[in-house]
């Protein structure tokens, strides 16, 4: 990608439903877009980006340096924290 140019970044907040056996849209919860840069082992926050009413998550960030994006939810008293694998980005 190159240097400066808008990315845009996606993903869909799930959590199981014990009542019907499958994942489901967890809507309206805060959900931290974070960044690593590609020699560092720590990730930072940018922003944080409310899921939709489907779950959805979507937010544009600049590309400024070669580095990992990842989504972070911190978790609710029902469901536990997790966080994406980091997605590589490659600026130019």
């Amino acid at each position: 990608m190159k240097k400066g140019r808008t990315l845009t970044v996606t993903g869909k907040l799930t959590r199981a439903d014990w009542n019907t056996n499958k994942y489901a849209n967890y809507a309206s919860q805060p959900v931290r877009l974070e960044f690593r840069k590609k020699d560092s082992s720590a990730y930072s926050m940018v922003k944080t980006v409310k899921a939709n009413g489907s779950g959805s998550l979507k937010t544009t960030v600049k590309a400024v340096s070669d580095g990992y994006w990842r989504w972070k939810f911190t978790g609710t008293s029902t469901t536990a924290a997790i966080a994406t694998t980091g997605d590589y980005v490659d600026v130019r």
